[in-house]
């Protein structure tokens, strides 16, 4: 018997479901929807030019109570959709935040169908595992620079998160590696200081995939919020 409780997980930019397959197993004896954003992955519908519009779209799908884990730019939707529907009820933002401002130089080189190499090798860990690399270098060259494009767009041009963030009233968990070079310095701390209702955790020796990463120490993690929001509404 499946709780009740669904979990919901969203890709970052340009990603699909598939940067869930290392957690996938963990969460099998839960009711859990990986999904792919408009536009992603098997997703035929129109990709979305912002964040505000992924969440809508979404919202419409969410008719039972959940907890939504969003990575990067899913947590941002995530935060989103938490304010727009009362069957959030709680978030995990895994390597995210409320504002994630991207270089024009590198929406300028997606623009040209270049993903920067200094990009790709900043969201892993220095010592990260090899064969993780070769694998997702390998997805990266199959996906069309566009769609990471349009995602690092939405990214940067999101400016409601902060005030969005700080009014939600659910249980959240900020989690992020400790090499994380692409989400702010101190983002768990400033993330707890504008929600008191923010947990920060850190997972050591990860970079921004941290569900790549360091997949067992990740859900773990999410097992305990699960379990620890699942007790506040039973």
């Amino acid at each position: 018997m499946k709780n009740s409780l669904k979990l919901i997980f969203i890709h970052g930019a340009g990603g699909t479901d598939n940067k869930w397959r290392k957690v996938k197993a963990d969460f099998k004896d839960l009711d859990c929807n990986f999904i792919n954003l408009p536009g992603h992955g098997t997703n035929e519908e129109p990709i979305c030019e912002t964040i505000e519009q992924y969440a809508e779209q979404l919202s419409k799908t969410i008719t039972e109570d959940c907890i939504v884990v969003g990575h990067s730019m899913g947590g941002m939707i995530a935060i989103e959709l938490a304010a727009r529907n009362r069957h959030v009820k709680g978030i995990v933002l895994a390597a995210s935040f409320y504002e994630l401002p991207v270089h024009p130089k590198i929406i300028q080189s997606l623009a040209e169908g270049i993903f920067p190499e200094s990009v790709f090798r900043a969201s892993y860990a220095k010592e990260v595992d090899e064969n993780l690399l070769k694998e997702e270098k390998q997805e990266l060259d199959q996906a069309p620079t566009e769609i990471a494009m349009k995602g690092f767009i939405a990214c940067d041009q999101y400016k409601n998160g902060e005030v969005t963030f700080s009014q939600l009233m659910i249980p959240i968990m900020a989690i992020a590696g400790d090499e994380d070079r692409l989400i702010p310095n101190g983002a768990l701390e400033t993330l707890q200081e504008k929600n008191e209702r923010t947990e920060g955790v850190t997972i050591a020796g990860a970079g921004h995939y941290i569900h790549l990463e360091k997949s067992d120490a990740f859900a773990n993690e999410l097992h305990r919020f699960y379990q620890q929001v699942s007790e506040i509404l039973a």
